[in-house]
């Protein structure tokens, strides 16, 4: 949850900055899956669902199991599924007055409230590609740096620096633009000294003449399947993004369980491409329908 500054009311912290010159936001395009379609999806009954479900997802009566196919402990129930105790496992998921992600951003509300500037001036891009190894995270595939100290990195306003930890994707994606759903979204997890974390998203469309499949993606999502950290992928971190574009900004959480709150969330205006065949491959690997995305939450 959050909200774009002075457009959705109340103390919101979501700030849309754009870059001065450009007027025009690429519309996010793809899929529209209304937020009241993605919940009732999620809440479809077990039986429908069974044999698309995550492979993460082996015995979902297992105590603090959670997933996403599985209606009995998908995302409209984490905040409801309890340890081997008996108590809850993650409180926060189920924090209807917490500052919980993704959301929903609205374009036209956040207008009036823009602030020039881009994601140049807030992220450190190193001047080497960085190896991450590859394993799996819940059924996902995980992309960790093997060196922290890579140079890559968000810089707050305040000065704080969080330096580039670990990647993955989900789709389709999860923050969404106008009630918008793009084919996928990528993550870069980002980690302060102290412990606190910055994400930087990136929204995905089908790749096509206008907007070619991104070349770093497309070695990334060639590894999906490596396990365990042994099989590495080169990339430059630099090109994951447009670091022309203008962003969003807010505080918000964790998408996945335990939804830790205090995330410093940015994500890039506009779209980049992805490669449709991968995408699906993705998908699949993932566990099929529904995907792996969190429904968008309130703001507050």
């Amino acid at each position: 949850m959050a909200s774009v500054v002075a457009s959705f009311g109340g103390p919101v912290a979501v700030r849309a900055s754009s870059v001065s010159s450009s007027s025009n936001d690429p519309k996010p395009a793809l899929i529209r899956i209304p937020r009241s379609s993605r919940r009732a999806m999620l809440a479809a009954p077990v039986s429908i669902v069974i044999a698309t479900r995550a492979p993460d997802s082996a015995d979902a009566s297992a105590p603090g199991e959670w997933g996403y196919a599985d209606s009995s402990n998908g995302p409209l129930r984490w905040g409801d599924i309890l340890d081997a105790d008996g108590k809850a496992s993650y409180p926060a998921c189920g924090c209807a007055a917490c500052q919980q992600s993704p959301i929903d951003l609205v374009r036209t509300a956040a207008r009036g409230n823009v602030r020039v500037g881009s994601l140049a001036e807030r992220l450190v891009a190193p001047d080497k590609p960085v190896t991450l190894a590859v394993s799996q995270k819940h059924g996902t595939p995980n992309y960790v740096a093997t060196d922290r100290a890579n140079g890559a990195a968000v810089v707050a306003p305040d000065g704080a620096r969080y330096d580039f930890d670990s990647l993955h994707f989900h789709t389709p994606a999860e923050n969404t633009v106008d009630g918008v759903a793009n084919a996928m979204e990528m993550h870069m997890v980002h980690v302060s000294p102290a412990g606190d974390v910055a994400v930087l998203g990136v929204l995905f469309r089908h790749a096509d003449a206008d907007s070619p499949a991104n070349a770093e993606v497309t070695k990334l999502l060639a590894k999906i399947a490596a396990e365990g950290g042994r099989e590495k992928v080169r990339v430059n971190l630099g090109s994951l993004y447009d670091s022309g574009a203008g962003f969003w900004e807010w505080t918000g959480s964790l998408t996945t369980p335990p939804c830790s709150g205090n995330v410093r969330w940015l994500l890039q205006k506009g779209t980049s491409g992805v490669s449709a065949a991968q995408c699906e491959a993705f998908r699949e690997h993932v566990g099929g329908y529904p995907g792996n995305a969190r429904p968008t939450q309130p703001l507050n």
